[in-house]
């Protein structure tokens, strides 16, 4: 065993034992290795086949041989096969070929075997390495990009400065809520490979599809593609053999484009398509919404607001004001409608500009609780220095409606502050969707139960303002201010009244409450006073108060 000692042994096995990634890195070190061998192994070339199964990590079966060393002007004999088995499945076959004349010895054989191994252990850290890229750049689910890959892409293009000819599209597929409603998972997995195999198909060789996952998608395709793209992914037909039956589904899209133009680093692509796409979103628009750089600062300000939210809350940046709510016939203060205001440095932010901004992001709930809160403190304070109870209604947002646990958990902020629960009311706004009904009218009823009161805001305004009567036990209507007459043109007020007086009387049959917000004149008082309107809020008696002085008007009790 003298050769095993050899320098050129110790040579050989330096040279593999140095860290490699790619299969090129793999066959230099082999080449460079096997050539120290040369002198005195006679080895004349060096083969790896590889057969491979389809996996998880490995997306589709692998069949190839890769020449590894290969002796210049030399013929080769004798092949030596030595077979491993990859773990997952595959095999990999390693030949080597002596040098032809040269017979090799029982010890040379041996020392093959060592060498065999050796590349094999090598091929396999290689070959692990690169499944492990792919899973990094790849969804291994649809066969596709994922956004590792898209950016590599993306940074490809840019350091060659050929961005400017592509457009970045970012687009969610419409109707695949419907698809794992009605077909199991699996299948429904199924189903968006189908999807991504079609719109695959619609994308050339220089232009990437990318998944992000769920069904949102990624692409940079060529500006000249760009129409037939948009037009495509828009209607995207698609039929599902499922067993005998078929489905078919039919999926568009929420698309947000950019031109890439004047990139400055390869992020800004994802910065802008994905600004572009939250705005298409927003406007719930039909159409493809292009990035323009007052989006950016649209959603920098929204990311701001977001940020400060949480700091204002912990701060007590946000205070809270009661609209005072009053009973009409007696003009005596029924209650007040508690109402969040933001003071940032002593400059007021207002509702319009953080609300729908906290709506979307969902931080609304916790400013929900935040008023609710409050409103208890109120309710406590006039409790302990006798000031008679006023009704605080709160307003929810729908957001609350995916909470389980919302009604225990609005009983446990009022019986924290031991307040009396028939003094609290919970403003919930209409609803356009049939399920939020269900759900809505579920919360309803298990807020009665527990003797907390609800009303729905600006009643009148939504699509289905009568399902929401017919659906749901509420207590109190507040009518929008758009349904009071003398709020109009002259040519509405005839419309005007007929609307109120028969929203006015069905609430009354109904033994529902009904408020009118948004009163500001004598003329509208006196109308509706006259229509048997309960009570109303409104700046013809009072803006929306700080807590003192809307306890100043309880205890005075009459306007």
């Amino acid at each position: 065993m003298a050769i095993f000692c050899s320098n050129e042994i110790k040579q050989f096995f330096e040279l593999m034992q140095k860290p490699i990634r790619t299969s090129e890195e793999l066959s230099v070190n082999v080449r460079l290795a096997i050539t120290c061998l040369e002198g005195s192994l006679e080895i004349g070339k060096v083969l790896l086949e590889l057969s491979a199964p389809k996996t998880k990590l490995r997306v589709q079966t692998q069949n190839f041989t890769r020449i590894l060393y290969e002796r210049a002007d030399v013929n080769v004999a004798n092949p030596i096969t030595h077979t491993f088995q990859t773990g997952d499945g595959g095999q990999v076959v390693i030949t080597l070929y002596s040098v032809a004349g040269h017979i090799w010895s029982e010890e040379e054989l041996d020392i093959l075997k060592i060498i065999s191994n050796t590349i094999f252990h090598a091929f396999k850290m290689e070959n692990m390495n690169t499944l492990l890229d792919q899973a990094m750049s790849k969804d291994l689910s649809v066969d596709i990009s994922n956004i590792n890959g898209f950016m590599q892409v993306v940074m490809e293009k840019f350091s060659r400065g050929l961005l400017e000819e592509y457009i970045g599209v970012y687009f969610n597929i419409h109707n695949f809520k419907y698809v794992n409603n009605v077909l199991p998972y699996v299948k429904a997995d199924e189903v968006m490979a189908m999807y991504v195999n079609t719109v695959k198909n619609q994308v050339e060789n220089d232009e990437v599809i990318a998944r992000l996952g769920g069904d949102n998608f990624v692409v940079l395709i060529h500006s000249e593609n760009i129409e037939k793209f948009f037009s495509f992914i828009r209607n995207v037909k698609l039929i599902y053999k499922d067993g005998n039956e078929e489905k078919k589904f039919r999926f568009g899209a929420t698309i947000g484009a950019a031109k890439l133009n004047d990139i400055q680093r390869p992020g800004d692509v994802m910065i802008r398509i994905s600004i572009a796409y939250q705005v298409a979103r927003q406007q719930e628009s039909a159409d493809v919404i292009f990035y323009r750089d007052e989006y950016y600062r649209d959603v920098m300000k929204q990311k701001e607001i977001i940020a400060g939210f949480h700091r204002g809350l912990e701060q007590q940046e946000f205070v809270v004001h009661y609209q005072p709510k009053i009973m009409c016939k007696e003009r005596v203060v029924y209650g007040g409608e508690a109402l969040v205001r933001w003071n940032v440095n002593n400059q007021l932010v207002y509702p319009m500009e953080f609300i729908p901004i906290l709506e979307r992001d969902g931080s609304i709930c916790k400013l929900d609780y935040f008023v609710l809160g409050k409103s208890c403190e109120l309710l406590a304070k006039c409790k302990a220095e006798g000031i008679p109870l006023p009704h605080i209604s709160v307003n929810f947002s729908r957001r609350h409606m995916e909470n389980p646990y919302l009604v225990q958990e609005i009983v446990e902020i009022i019986d924290k502050y031991n307040v009396p629960h028939e003094y609290i009311e919970i403003e919930l706004t209409e609803s356009e969707d049939f399920r939020d009904y269900i759900v809505m009218a579920t919360l309803i009823d298990e807020l009665k139960a527990e003797g907390i009161s609800t009303s729905i805001d600006d009643f009148g305004t939504g699509y289905s303002s009568l399902n929401m009567l017919k659906m749901t036990s509420i207590d109190i209507l507040k009518i929008d201010k758009s349904f009071i007459p003398f709020d109009s043109e002259d040519s509405q007020k005839d419309k005007a009244c007929i609307m109120f007086e028969s929203i006015a009387r069905l609430a009354g049959e109904l033994g529902v409450m009904v408020v009118a917000e948004g009163v500001e004149t004598e003329q509208q008082y006196e109308y509706l006073t006259g229509m048997g309107c309960d009570i109303i809020q409104g700046y013809y008696f009072d803006k929306p108060l700080p807590e003192e002085a809307f306890l100043e008007k309880v205890k005075m009790a009459k306007y």
